[in-house]
């Protein structure tokens, strides 16, 4: 017999964190599940500084939101949701080979990096974090302009030799993460670069910071539904006589940067998390 709960969380970010711990205050029984690693994109950052709060590694807030939400009552387990059918007044999900069935579902799956395209024959990275340690010693080149660049290539310049930062534009990233970057020896900014696969293969490994796209393979079937996803691939919400946070089917939600309109911070991520819990509980009602 299939597992049954008033909620699945499908996700492990903040949204989906801090879901699950409002979820579990409010006595539902819920259940949040991750492919990955809990705390989402969070656990690849080496510090996080504009959390109110909260000042160190994503790592450990991720942890900490986890923590206070299984000492609040939610449950939580890996696995991969690959389908989400609706059945009468409930859902069917697919997580990895197994079958749960929920009242209601919140996606908070986050959104995940998008791919070089260009074609290299050296290593390459969309972690700093996770792979600083193979590139010690290294010439390394950084891809993107952004603040996500910016960061990276502050949290590898005490790690490896030499980085290039290229950025196909103007750089994007905020004035102070620029200011500190140029205070450092090993840093050079190159922008309006030109990438092919002879520049790059020139390096020892790459680092990709080039944005981002939503996580939304846990739809399945539901992708081809009308109005799930606007033209970006992002989950629309707020339909007429829905929950701002609800999808165009009853009971179905999502919060967090999958879902349209998202700002894309942790904070907001996992304000975002609780607001769509609270509709959630009075849906259920």
């Amino acid at each position: 017999m299939p597992k049954a709960y008033d909620l699945v969380v499908i996700g492990g970010g903040p949204a989906a964190l801090s879901a699950a711990l409002y979820g579990a205050r409010l006595g539902l029984n819920l259940i949040a599940y991750e492919r990955k690693a809990f705390g989402g994109a969070l656990s690849q950052i080496a510090r996080i500084s504009n959390f109110p709060g909260f000042d160190g590694p994503g790592l450990d807030l991720g942890a900490k939101i986890k923590e206070q939400a299984v000492e609040s009552g939610a449950q939580f387990a890996y696995g991969e949701c690959t389908d989400i059918r609706r059945e009468e007044k409930r859902y069917r999900l697919t997580i990895d080979d197994e079958v749960v069935l929920a009242r209601s579902v919140l996606i908070a799956t986050g959104s995940e990096p998008r791919s070089l395209d260009v074609k290299v024959d050296v290593p390459v990275s969309y972690c700093a974090l996770c792979d600083a340690d193979l590139a010690k010693g290294k010439n390394v080149a950084v891809i993107g302009g952004g603040n996500s660049a910016a960061q990276e290539s502050l949290v590898l310049s005490p790690i490896v030799e030499h980085i290039t930062l290229l950025s196909r534009s103007k750089m994007r990233a905020s004035i102070n993460l620029q200011k500190r970057m140029s205070q450092l020896n090993n840093i050079n900014v190159v922008e309006e670069a030109k990438l092919s696969s002879e520049l790059l293969n020139g390096f020892d490994q790459i680092f990709v910071f080039i944005g981002h796209q939503p996580a939304t393979s846990c739809l399945g079937s539901l992708e081809k539904h009308e109005d799930i996803l606007d033209k970006e691939g992002y989950i629309q919400t707020g339909f007429k006589d829905r929950s701002p946070h609800g999808l165009i089917l009853p009971g179905l939600y999502a919060a967090g940067d999958v879902r349209s309109g998202s700002v894309r911070q942790a904070i907001t991520a996992a304000a975002d998390g609780v607001e769509a819990v609270l509709e959630i509980a009075e849906h259920l009602k």
